[in-house]
């Protein structure tokens, strides 16, 4: 309770108090003359009270209300006194005065501390504003910064995900998944592939909330197009406002309004674009669009781990020049089509082929013509493959190709249309057409052998009888 406060009760008490001593000198006190002979003592006792109240209401009321109980108190009280004893209200007089004068004291004395304590108040309501803004801030700071912590765990999370990824199909579902995750309940995600063989590119995946369909969306719209162009990130608050893009009828009928779209990539160029988009206006803000920036920073890196990963391990199991398969990888996959052979009794042929006369034509015409020669038996070799049946370069000019289901004579007529085909396939060398040959030699699982290297032998020293037999022949006996 400020001093105000407790001094404006002091107005009701003070008017009643004054209102009883006036009643009593002017009513009470000449009742009495004639009954008490020591009537000054009373009548002193009220005086002194009177003089109190006067001072009360100059402390409660100041200089008005002081004056207008000192006026009223010396008008009804001065017949009642002089009537009595004129010394008393001279006395009165004198009292009055003096308690004015300490009544005016203390009223000055408490506007003062009235204002102090007011200026105090306000001071202390301005800092506990102050310090309950700042509290809100701090608080709204600190859940700002555990939101962006939540976000963090949630990239790392992503990103360990995708670092024990080594397949481009699973990255993408990851990738369209946890974007998803983070920017749910009511996105879209589309992830777009860049075509190898064009600029284009194609949607592979894509994962909504709800039954929207992508109906023109397979090929990507203008907005993939534009950041495919510039090879930036994109914000769109608002496709219907946004005067950078004007959009045909099938883009109008999309279903969304607003959406963020990131080109995703690798060693300096696009490989793909993710894209988040929402049916709702102002969905997104550049804090979800950084957040796009590094899930699609760690997509393109994993994609792209994926697919040295690929290359590096096809490095290791074909061959660099013709793309056929190496020796190691070969014989791995011999021994296992002789088990599964021994267990099941399925026929399989093993041919070797060699190139005639290669070691002249290599020292005649140099090595780069060798290497057409070797990629252009390659391509033939490859064009005869079936499923399951496995061509690798054996060594040197050396081929070999294991037909699954084949028997002797499927085989030997398998080899012929190979040696055909490469015999009329003539390589170009100085502006020459030059003719290759092959010979070749068949053996059969289980009838020429059950062993891996038997089989092997036995093809091989087939493929040295259709050489002494005048080369450029198949061999099946």
């Amino acid at each position: 309770m400020s001093p105000f406060v407790r001094r404006n009760l002091l107005i009701p008490f003070s008017t009643i108090l004054f209102a009883g001593l006036l009643y009593c000198l002017m009513y009470w006190v000449p009742a009495l003359k004639s009954q008490m002979q020591h009537l000054e003592i009373l009548v002193i006792s009220l005086l002194i009270v009177m003089t109190l109240v006067v001072m009360l209401f100059w402390v409660s009321l100041g200089v008005f209300g002081g004056l207008t109980c000192l006026l009223l108190s010396m008008i009804f009280i001065y017949r009642p006194l002089t009537d009595l004893d004129p010394y008393y209200y001279s006395v009165l007089i004198l009292a009055f005065f003096l308690n004015c004068f300490l009544g005016y004291y203390i009223h000055r004395n408490i506007n003062k501390s009235d204002r102090e304590y007011t200026v105090t108040m306000e001071k202390i309501h301005e800092d506990t504003n102050l310090i309950h803004e700042h509290f809100k801030n701090r608080m709204a700071e600190i859940s700002a910064m555990e939101e962006k912590v939540n976000s963090l765990l949630k990239l790392k999370e992503i990103s360990d995900e995708l670092s024990l990824s080594l397949s481009s199909d699973e990255i993408i579902q990851i990738a369209t998944q946890r974007t998803f995750d983070k920017f749910r309940p009511d996105v879209r995600v589309l992830f777009y592939l860049k075509d190898e063989k064009g600029d284009g590119i194609s949607l592979v995946d894509a994962v909504s909330a709800d039954s929207r369909k992508q109906k023109g969306m397979k090929k990507g719209g203008i907005f993939e197009r534009w950041v495919l162009k510039n090879m930036q990130s994109l914000l769109v608050r608002d496709v219907r406002k946004d005067y950078r893009f004007s959009l045909n009828e099938d883009e109008k009928n999309e279903d969304f309004i607003s959406l963020m779209s990131e080109p995703l990539i690798c060693e300096g160029n696009i490989i793909g674009v993710l894209r988040v988009d929402s049916r709702r206006e102002e969905a997104f803000g550049q804090h979800d669009l950084r957040i796009l920036d590094i899930i699609g920073e760690l997509t393109a890196v994993a994609l792209g781990n994926s697919r040295l990963y690929r290359r590096t391990e096809e490095l290791a199991l074909k061959d660099s020049l013709t793309g056929l398969y190496v020796y190691r990888y070969f014989m791995e996959r011999l021994e296992e089509e002789v088990q599964r052979g021994l267990r099941s009794g399925n026929p399989f042929a093993m041919i070797m082929f060699d190139i005639d006369d290669f070691k002249k034509f290599n020292d005649k015409y140099g090595h780069i013509a060798g290497d057409i020669v070797l990629r252009n038996v390659g391509h033939v070799l490859k064009s005869k493959i079936s499923a399951g049946d496995i061509v690798c370069r054996y060594g040197g000019e050396e081929f070999a190709f294991v037909a699954l289901g084949y028997d002797i004579k499927k085989a030997a007529k398998l080899a012929e249309e190979i040696r055909e085909d490469i015999e009329n396939s003539p390589v170009t060398i100085r502006r020459e057409e030059k003719n290759i040959t092959v010979s070749a030699g068949v053996s059969v699982f289980p009838d020429d052998a059950k062993l891996r290297e038997d089989l092997i032998w036995e093809a091989d020293r087939r493929l040295y009888q259709a050489k002494a037999e005048g080369k450029n022949k198949i061999c099946a006996k």
